[in-house]
């Protein structure tokens, strides 16, 4: 006679990983702060954390096409309209070249990084 199944590995559904969610950056992103280690952007969409987001960080009006993982989304207001949240991605995941890139952009501190959302 078997015994009880043992323990899942974190995350796991049924024995399977869930597939995590890619989207694109909501049309009212707009970016809040740029760190080597997290972008933070404002937005009314909830994202939750594990959310893979699709965009392009400008820096000196140069696209760089970027995915990161959504790291928190915090709730920061309401009004009317609804919830405003800061969604802050984190950036350790990315290749070692973009990182390297946003670095450099960060030290020299000219002009200021821009958001936009991925081609479709």
């Amino acid at each position: 006679a078997a015994g009880p199944p043992g323990p899942r590995p974190p995350g796991a559904l049924s024995g399977r990983f869930p597939k995590l969610t890619t989207l694109g950056l909501p049309k009212d992103g707009i970016l809040v702060e740029l760190r080597h280690d997290a972008l933070t952007f404002e937005t009314r969409s909830c994202l939750l954390p594990g959310t893979v987001v699709r965009f392009r960080l400008l820096m000196e009006n140069k696209p760089l096409e970027l995915k990161a993982h959504v790291d928190a989304c915090l709730v920061m207001d309401k009004d009317r309209n609804g919830y405003l949240y800061h969604v802050r991605l984190a950036l350790d995941r990315l290749a070692e070249a973009d990182r390297h890139l946003i670095a450099l952009f960060i030290a020299k501190g000219r002009g200021h990084p821009g958001l936009a959302a991925p081609p479709e």
